[in-house]
């Protein structure tokens, strides 16, 4: 009897898909080791060679193995522990970028605030009072653009050709008001951002991240905390002082890690392909195969839902910490 070696690979690949995860959540394996799979890439190299190299021997059944090998024990990592491993992109071409001009407003009560940022590192904090402010560096000091319209302002990163390659090392710090309820709205592609919004009323937080990276903070001034977040190839985490809210979480070859404060009463509604949770180490107890309640829980009583589709990539749950200011 002749195998396939193509159904081999592939049956190798998928073993090593399931396993490596599993082996995580059992703690077989240190998932500090695990999330360090990106290193393996030049292993991809030498497979391919292998491949080659025994191409029309009859040890050419090694190459595939070899090469399934690489591939699942990497794919495997990633459906285990996201991307934690990945760098993230922090500047964009070369060189020091220079200050733009810094740009201001003030936002009523009720306000909207959306921040479409490209590659570099964006800082965003919170500060007393009704005024919004951003500066930093990006290319020649051209600034971002900035579109407001009554209580809404829109920010975006220069759209002037062939400036994604010439922009240096781009940083905005940008201060968000604290005293209006804010509907913000932030896109993150390539970079790193750090976004503590301990002050601020947030009625709405929608946010992506795209092949980047993402550290995000509430506080109990949340007034509503009504969160979607959109993880794409890259990693987040996010915390929260308030005690209850509604969280609705997508992951797409990505990490996110959510930490609520101790004492709070939440349920999870889990669907995943390719992907992990820890949920059934938190001590929560399981209702059905997608969902999960802390002990007691009540859905007339002040909680937190969180929903949390994933796609390749995986979820992480902390119960009570420094989750927020």
């Amino acid at each position: 009897m002749e195998l396939d070696r193509r159904l081999v690979g592939w049956g190798l690949i998928l073993i090593l898909i399931g396993a490596v995860p599993l082996a995580v959540n059992a703690g077989w394996l240190d998932q500090d080791v695990v999330s360090r799979w990106v290193d393996l890439w030049p292993l991809v190299i030498v497979a391919i060679g292998v491949s080659i190299v025994l191409s029309r021997t009859p040890a050419a059944w090694l190459g595939t193995v070899a090469m399934a090998l690489v591939i699942g024990t990497m794919v495997g990592g990633l459906v285990a522990t996201g991307f934690h491993g990945f760098p993230a992109i922090t500047g964009c071409g070369g060189g020091v970028a220079q200050p733009f001009p810094t740009q201001s407003g003030t936002l009523g009560a009720a306000a909207e605030l959306n921040v479409e940022f490209d590659c570099g590192t964006l800082n965003v904090s919170s500060v007393a009072g009704s005024g919004w402010q951003l500066a930093g560096n990006d290319g020649q000091g051209d600034p971002p653009e900035v579109t407001t319209a009554g209580d809404r302002v829109a920010i975006r990163s220069n759209s002037n050709p062939g400036s994604f390659f010439s922009r240096g090392k781009v940083v905005w710090n940008l201060a968000v008001p604290q005293a209006p309820s804010l509907d913000l709205g932030l896109t993150l592609n390539a970079g790193d951002g750090h976004v503590d919004l301990s002050g601020t009323r947030v009625a709405s937080l929608n946010a992506t991240v795209n092949a980047g990276s993402l550290e995000a903070t509430l506080g109990s001034a949340a007034a509503a905390n009504a969160v979607n977040m959109t993880v794409n190839a890259g990693s987040a985490t996010l915390g929260t002082a308030a005690t209850s809210g509604t969280l609705n979480l997508s992951l797409n070859a990505g990490s996110l890690d959510v930490c609520v404060p101790a004492g709070s009463a939440a349920r999870v509604t889990w669907h995943g392909t390719l992907a992990s949770h820890d949920l059934d180490g938190l001590g929560l107890i399981r209702v059905d195969d997608h969902t999960w309640t802390t002990p007691g829980f009540a859905a007339s009583a002040a909680h937190f839902e969180l929903d949390v589709n994933a796609n390749a990539g995986s979820f992480s749950l902390t119960l009570g910490g420094n989750c927020g200011a």
